[in-house]
């Protein structure tokens, strides 16, 4: 079971968003942007994420970009000016979020909100992982398939993070945003850097160096399942966000 957590509110105005992504499972919905430009009724994934945060409170913004660089620096820089640092991976068609976040987390100190660059949420989400007791993963509590980052937990806190997960073991499934305290953010960065320079996995999920850390550090499951969020993996992703989330975000934007 996923706690119901609400002891405390997170003072971090700081969020990492990974953007540096081609969308090659949007295929031809795309239309040949960045994942992160991905229009959603009008408006970019990105600029939908940066607003949100804006609305939960956050001021500054590490944004970490690859594919067609120039336009996604220009959408960050036109939507949140200066308050958003730009970290460029040269290697974005050969790395995954693992060295993507290592290559944010490098000059990085104290603890930072994490997103996937494709996720669509609303600020309720942040919200709760703020109030969460310490570190803390947006979970969706479902049965999982194969193809999400599923989690287990126990008595309150996540044990294991992963794909390879049983469906029927897991508790449900990682949607792409984090919060990551003091405690454990510089464990996580040395972790990553094992991962892509030490074992030279530059195709691993950030996931791979969460992972050996769940045991020594207290790491929440916070519940959002109630909540409107997506991650658009797919063309059945983007046609969800357009047709189902956003309708639904933006009502309840309205109420908070």
């Amino acid at each position: 079971m996923i706690s119901d957590l609400g002891f405390r509110i997170s003072d971090l105005k700081r969020a990492v968003i990974l953007a540096a992504g081609m969308g090659r499972r949007l295929g031809d919905a795309a239309e040949g942007r960045p994942k992160c430009l991905v229009q959603v009724s009008g408006r970019t994934i990105l600029s939908h994420q940066l607003k949100t945060l804006i609305r939960a409170g956050i001021k500054r913004f590490v944004v970490v970009v690859g594919y067609r660089a120039g336009d996604v620096i220009a959408e960050a820089k036109r939507l949140v000016g200066e308050s958003a640092t730009i970290v460029f991976n040269p290697w974005f068609n050969k790395t995954n979020t693992a060295y993507s976040l290592w290559l944010a987390s490098r000059n990085l100190k104290g603890g930072y909100y994490y997103l996937n660059g494709d996720v669509l949420f609303s600020s309720e989400v942040i919200g709760r992982l703020s109030g969460a007791p310490s570190s803390a993963l947006a979970v969706e509590t479902k049965l999982c398939g194969e193809e999400e980052v599923k989690v287990v937990c126990r008595n309150g806190r996540v044990t294991r993070i992963g794909k390879g997960i049983n469906g029927e073991a897991a508790a449900g499934e990682f949607i792409g945003i984090a919060r990551f305290d003091d405690n454990i953010a510089e464990a996580l960065h040395r972790s990553l850097g094992l991962v892509v320079n030490g074992a030279g996995d530059r195709m691993a999920y950030f996931e791979e160096g969460l992972s050996p850390l769940l045991a020594s550090h207290f790491v929440a499951p916070v519940d959002v399942s109630d909540l409107p969020a997506v991650e658009i993996d797919f063309p059945e992703d983007l046609t969800f966000a357009r047709e189902v989330v956003l309708p639904q975000i933006t009502k309840l934007e309205l109420v908070l």
